[in-house]
């Protein structure tokens, strides 16, 4: 398995890459893991195959134009753990304290329909859920 991992601004982003990704890479794609931090969103691709050099480029090159490759920190990398070991999604945000938005099949609607729920919670849009 592959995994690339990185940081975006905003949700529109976030929808944006995750759109392009499912639609590019749909038979490659194993799971998609969208986590909000509160002034960004962390997405973690995981494929089920290694792609060849030039989709691996091709890939990264527009990851890389939209966002930032995304070092862990300590707690958000015991999250992604507590998810590969097959933890539900629930379990790990009561554990943890982090908005893990998705978990699973590629779906940018996941995106769309947190942004929503806690714009209108707010009364107001952060920069970070535009």
């Amino acid at each position: 398995m592959m995994t690339l991992l990185y940081c975006f601004g905003n949700a529109t982003l976030a929808q944006r890459v995750i759109a392009y990704m499912q639609q590019r890479w749909r038979s490659h794609l194993h799971c998609v893991t969208v986590l909000f931090l509160n002034d960004r969103w962390m997405i973690r691709f995981t494929l089920k195959t290694t792609l060849g050099p030039d989709r691996v480029k091709d890939s990264c090159a527009f990851l890389d134009e939209n966002g930032i490759v995304y070092v862990p920190s300590f707690s958000v990398t015991h999250v992604l753990n507590d998810l590969n070991q097959g933890c539900t999604p629930v379990a790990v945000m009561k554990r943890h304290n982090v908005a893990i938005v998705s978990h699973g099949p590629a779906n940018p609607d996941e995106v769309r329909y947190f942004q929503e729920h806690v714009v209108a919670g707010l009364g107001y849009c952060p920069q970070s859920l535009v």
